[in-house]
C-alpha cells in the first residue's frame, strides 16, 4: 500500500476511534399525559406504596398536566357546570384543605446512567410539593415550594429504563404564601389554584448539560442596519471528572463555536460575545416590530455541546432582535420606544382561566383578537401562562407585553388572609401601608420574591415581546427589595428596563414610575376621556383604566345564567357574575343605558343595546389617547378577557364573543384613523404608522334623525408618520333631544378606502359631576338622550353571502350590505350561526361589525371562521339592527 495513503487510512480510523464515544440519548419532552390525582386523605396510603401499585383506583381522577386540582376534577366531570349560576359557590371547600397526589407513568429506553443525566424541570406547582420517582424521594416540600419558583431535579438515580412511576405530593397554600389570584375580578376557587399549574418536562443529556440559553441582541436605532448578539447558557458538569466540551450554535447559515472546561461538578455561565465571535455582528438584521409598525420577524439559535465530536445536550431558542427604551418625558410621563420608534402603548389586561387550565386553541384565538383589534400590548398583572405557548403567540403576533407581579400580594385581605389559620398565624406582619409598600415582608419572603422574579426572568428573558418587567401594581417593592430585583435584572437580563411599579410612585433608587392608577373601572360616558384632566382621562401612561362593564351578546347570557334569573337583570344571580367587593353589581351600567338609550322590554332588547353601550363607552377612549400623544403615552384597558363568564371587564366574552366594546375597540385603534372628540367637537386624523401619507382625502358627513344630509366637507391632507392634526370642528347640532349621526371616512389618493367612523350624537349631552367623586369613576349629573333611536325609521337593506377557502380549515364569508331605502340603517349586527336557528360560533374574526350605513350605500364586511366550530353545520349569518325593517337570515 501506498505510504501516504497508508497514513491517511490511520488518521480516518484514529478521528473514528474517537467520534465513537458513548452515545447517549438527548431529549426533552413534557409530561403532559398518564397523569391521575386523588386526594390523600381519601386514598390514606403511603408514597411508597402507591410509587408500586395504584391502591384504590376509585378514587383516581385522569387528569392532564398543567392543571390545578379543581380544574382536574372540572374536566373529569367530577363537578359539573361550575360557572352556571352559584354551582361555584356549592362545591366545598372541604376536600382542597388536605393535600392531593399527582401520579405519573413515563418510559425511558436504553438507559446508561453512567453516561446519561436525567432531570425533571419543574415550571410552577402551587404550593409546595414532595416528589418521588420509582419509591425513591427526589424532592421535600421543605425546599420544593413557591409557586413562582422553578427547580431542577436530579432524578439519574432513580430512574431506570422502562416504566417509570412519578409521584408528586401537592400541598395547598397556606395564610401569607405568596401565589397567583384574581383580587376582585373574579370569585376564588375553593382549591386556591392548588396544582401543578406549568409543564413537567423530563430532560435527558450527558453528563454535561446545558441550561438557561439566553440571546441578548443590541443595535443602535440610529441605524438599523446593524445589530449585535450576546450567547449565553449555563453548563453544568455532572460527573467527578474534568470535561472539555465544544458548543456549537447554529442561526440560519451562521455557525460559530468555542471549547469550555469544567470541573468536576463544576456549574457556569458561558458567553459568546461580538467581541470574541464576530459571526455575531449581524448585518440588516430583520428587526422584531410590535402590531402596527412591522413584521415581528423571529430568528431561531439552536446550540449544541459536544464531547469528542458526541452530542451531550441541545437547545432551540427562538428570539427577536429589537432594541427597548423608556425615559420620562417633560412632563414626567413614562414613554416607551422599540428600534428607536416611540409607541402609543394600546393595551388591555391579559387573565388565564380560573382554574389555570391548559387551553392552547383558545390561548391562540384570543392573541387573534388582540391582533386585529389593532392593540399592540398586553399587561399581565401576574406572571400569567401555563407554559411557553401565549408568550410564543406575543412574539409571534407584536403583541408587547408589560409582565410583572400583581397586585394580590399587595393586600392583606388577599394574601391568604381568608384561609384557615393555625396557631401564630395572627402574629404575622400585615401592612407596611398599602399605598407605598403594601404588605410588611419578612427577610425570608423577601428572598422568595427576590428569588421570584430571577427564575421568571430566565424562563422568559428571550421573548421579545416582553418590553418591561413590574415590580408592583397597586404598590411598590420596598428598597432593599427592589435593589434586589434590579440586580437580578442586570446579571440576568440587560436588554429590557424594569419598572418600579404600574401606580403613581416615586421609589427612592429609581425615581418616578412615570404611570399612573387612577381608573375609572366603572362606566363613564365617551366625553369623560376627553374632558377629564386630574384622573383618568387622557394624558399620561394610565396602566389600567376602563368603562367597567361589558354586557355580552344574549347567547352567552343564557350559558351563565339559569332560566329563572334572566330578566329582569338587576338580581344577585347577575350581581354574582360581576366583579367583587365595590364591583358586584352593573347598577351604574344599568342606569345610564337607561337614560340614555330608555329601559329594556325584554332581555333580547337590553342585550342589544347593551352592545351599543359597550361600543359607544370604549372606543373614545383608545381614541382619546391616540389624538393627545405624546402628552398621552399608553393606555391599559380593564381588562382584555374575563376568566369565567361574567359582566365586568372584557372586550370579548368567556366563550370568545366578542361584544360590542371588541369592535370599538378595533375601531378606535386603526394604525390610521379619523377621530371625533366629543369634548370640543372637533374631527382629528391620525397616522401611527412608519409611513407619511399624501394626497389622503378626509370626508366628514353630518346627518339628521331623519337621514338628511345636513354639512358634508371634504379636503385633501398631508399626514406624516406618527402624526395627528385637528382638521375641523363640527357644526353645532341643532334642536331639542335629538339624534344626529356622523359618517368620517379617509380615502386613499387613488381612491381606495383607508379607514371610516361613524358616531351617533345628541343634543342633550352626557355631563359628569365633577364635585363628587368615587375612586373607581365619576358620577353624571345629566345624561345624552339617545331616546329617538327607539322611533327611527325603517330601512331596507339588502345582504347577499359568499364563501371562499383560505386554508385548510379556515373559510372567508363575505356579506355585502346595500341599504336600498332612503333611510340610514343604524347599527347593524352580524352574527356567524352553525345554521339559520343555532347558536352562534366563535370564535370569529368580522373585519368590521355593528355598522351603520347612509341611505342607498354598500357596505362590505368579512368574516373569518374554522370548519371544525361549525359542528357539521351550514355557517349562516344573522342580522339585526337599530331600525332594520325586519331580522334577516342568511
Amino acid at each position: 500500500m501506498n505510504k501516504r495513503w497508508s497514513l491517511l487510512v490511520g488518521l480516518l480510523g484514529f478521528v473514528s476511534l474517537l467520534s465513537c464515544g458513548p452515545k447517549v440519548k438527548v431529549e426533552e419532552r413534557t409530561l403532559s399525559d398518564n397523569w391521575t390525582i386523588a386526594s390523600t386523605k381519601e386514598t390514606n396510603t403511603d408514597a411508597k406504596t402507591i410509587s408500586t401499585q395504584l391502591i384504590n383506583p376509585d378514587k383516581w381522577v385522569k387528569a392532564t398536566v398543567p392543571t390545578t386540582v379543581l380544574g382536574a376534577l372540572v374536566e373529569a366531570g367530577v363537578y359539573k357546570d361550575p360557572f352556571m349560576g352559584k354551582n361555584l359557590e356549592s362545591i366545598p371547600r372541604a376536600p382542597f384543605e388536605d393535600n392531593w397526589w399527582f401520579r405519573n407513568t413515563f418510559q425511558l429506553d436504553d438507559l446508561d446512567t453512567k453516561e446519561e443525566q436525567l432531570a425533571l424541570l419543574v415550571d410552577g406547582v402551587n404550593y409546595r410539593a414532595n416528589f418521588w420517582l420509582n419509591g425513591v424521594q427526589v424532592a421535600s416540600q421543605d425546599t420544593l415550594f413557591g409557586a413562582f419558583r422553578q427547580f431542577a431535579l436530579d432524578i439519574t438515580n432513580a430512574a431506570k429504563s422502562g416504566e417509570n412511576i412519578l409521584l408528586v405530593e401537592v400541598f395547598p397554600p397556606k395564610v401569607r404564601d405568596f401565589y397567583m389570584g384574581f383580587v376582585d375580578w373574579a370569585p376564588t376557587p375553593p382549591d386556591h389554584y392548588m396544582g401543578i399549574y406549568r409543564d413537567i418536562r423530563l430532560k435527558r443529556s450527558g453528563k454535561v448539560s446545558m441550561n438557561a440559553t439566553f440571546v441578548a441582541p443590541d443595535l443602535d436605532p440610529k441605524d438599523l442596519s446593524k445589530a449585535s448578539l450576546t450567547v449565553s447558557t449555563e453548563l453544568s458538569n455532572h460527573s467527578s471528572e474534568q470535561k472539555t466540551v465544544e458548543v456549537i450554535g447554529y442561526i440560519g447559515e451562521l455557525e460559530f463555536k468555542k471549547s469550555f472546561t469544567l470541573a468536576p461538578h463544576e456549574h457556569k455561565e458561558v458567553k459568546f460575545t461580538p467581541a470574541d465571535t464576530k459571526e455575531l455582528l449581524i448585518q440588516n438584521p430583520k428587526l422584531w416590530w410590535p402590531n402596527g409598525l412591522g413584521d415581528p420577524e423571529l430568528y431561531t439559535l439552536n446550540l449544541e455541546v459536544r464531547e469528542n465530536q458526541n452530542l451531550l445536550d441541545k437547545q432551540s431558542t427562538k428570539f427577536g432582535i429589537r432594541k427597548i427604551e423608556t425615559y420620562l418625558n417633560d412632563k414626567g410621563v413614562r414613554v416607551y420606544k422599540v428600534n428607536g420608534r416611540e409607541v402609543l402603548i394600546k393595551s388591555a389586561g391579559w387573565v388565564d382561566d380560573l382554574f389555570l387550565r391548559y387551553m392552547p386553541e383558545k390561548d391562540a384565538a384570543q392573541i387573534r383578537y388582540v391582533k386585529e383589534m389593532n392593540l399592540n400590548s398586553l399587561r399581565f398583572e401576574g406572571v400569567w401562562g401555563n407554559n411557553h405557548h401565549i408568550y410564543d403567540l406575543c412574539d409571534e403576533n407584536g403583541i408587547l407585553l408589560m409582565v410583572g407581579w400583581s397586585c394580590q400580594w399587595e393586600w392583606p385581605d388577599y394574601l391568604g388572609m381568608e384561609l384557615k389559620m393555625k396557631p401564630g398565624d395572627e402574629n404575622l406582619p400585615i401592612n407596611e401601608g398599602v399605598d407605598l409598600y403594601a404588605v410588611k415582608l419578612t427577610p425570608d419572603e423577601e428572598t422568595l420574591l427576590s428569588n421570584y422574579l430571577r427564575d421568571q426572568v430566565k424562563w422568559l428573558r428571550n421573548h421579545p415581546s416582553i418590553f418591561t418587567w413590574a415590580g408592583g401594581s397597586d404598590a411598590m417593592p420596598k428598597p432593599s427589595l427592589e435593589a434586589r430585583y434590579n440586580a437580578t435584572l442586570k446579571q440576568y437580563d440587560p436588554t429590557r428596563p424594569f419598572l418600579v411599579s404600574s401606580g403613581d410612585f416615586t421609589s427612592t433608587i429609581s425615581g418616578k414610575s412615570g404611570m399612573k392608577m387612577n381608573g375609572p373601572y366603572e362606566y363613564v360616558p365617551p366625553v369623560y376621556w376627553f374632558e377629564d384632566k386630574k384622573l383618568g382621562g387622557a394624558f399620561g401612561f394610565n396602566s389600567e383604566t376602563g368603562p367597567g362593564p361589558q354586557i355580552p351578546p344574549i347567547g352567552s347570557i343564557k350559558k351563565m345564567i339559569p332560566a329563572a334569573d334572566l330578566w329582569p337583570a338587576d338580581n344577585k344571580m347577575w350581581n354574582y357574575h360581576s366583579g367583587r367587593k365595590d364591583f358586584n353589581t352593573i347598577g351604574v351600567y344599568l342606569k345610564a343605558m337607561n337614560k340614555k338609550y330608555g329601559e329594556s322590554k325584554n332581555l333580547e332588547e337590553l342585550a342589544f343595546k347593551s352592545q351599543v353601550m359597550n361600543y359607544e363607552a370604549i372606543r373614545p377612549m383608545f381614541e382619546s389617547f391616540v389624538i393627545n400623544r405624546p402628552v398621552a403615552t399608553g393606555v391599559v384597558q380593564w381588562m382584555l378577557n374575563s376568566p369565567w363568564p361574567e359582566f365586568y371587564w372584557q372586550l370579548y366574552d368567556y366563550y370568545l364573543m366578542p361584544t360590542g366594546a371588541y369592535y370599538g375597540t378595533k375601531k378606535a385603534s386603526q394604525p390610521i384613523n379619523i377621530i371625533y372628540n366629543y369634548h370640543d367637537h372637533t374631527v382629528h386624523v391620525s397616522n401611527d404608522t412608519r409611513q407619511a401619507l399624501a394626497g389622503v382625502k378626509a370626508q366628514v358627513r353630518l346627518f339628521d334623525k331623519d337621514s338628511k344630509l345636513v354639512f358634508e366637507k371634504t379636503e385633501t391632507l398631508e399626514l406624516g408618520e406618527n402624526t395627528h392634526k385637528k382638521w375641523l370642528s363640527v357644526p353645532e347640532l341643532q334642536g331639542k333631544n335629538e339624534v344626529y349621526f356622523l359618517d368620517l371616512k379617509l380615502v386613499s389618493a387613488d381612491n381606495k378606502p383607508i379607514a371610516d367612523n361613524f358616531y351617533w350624537l345628541a343634543t342633550q349631552k352626557d355631563q359628569l359631576d365633577w364635585s363628587k367623586y368615587f375612586w373607581f369613576y365619576t358620577p353624571q349629573k345629566q345624561y345624552a338622550d339617545f331616546s329617538g333611536l327607539n322611533t327611527l325609521a325603517k330601512a331596507d337593506v339588502k345582504a347577499e353571502k359568499s364563501v371562499k377557502e383560505l386554508a385548510k380549515g379556515e373559510f372567508e364569508l363575505t356579506v355585502k350590505l346595500t341599504n336600498t331605502s332612503d333611510k340610514l340603517a343604524f347599527f347593524v349586527e352580524a352574527e356567524l350561526a352553525d345554521g339559520p336557528n343555532s347558536e352562534a360560533v366563535t370564535p370569529v374574526f368580522w373585519s368590521d361589525n355593528y355598522v351603520s350605513i347612509p341611505p342607498k350605500e354598500s357596505k362590505t364586511i368579512t368574516v373569518k371562521y374554522y370548519k371544525k366550530d361549525l359542528k357539521g353545520g351550514t355557517p349562516a349569518v344573522r342580522l339585526q339592527g337599530y331600525n332594520l325593517s325586519k331580522p334577516m337570515s342568511l
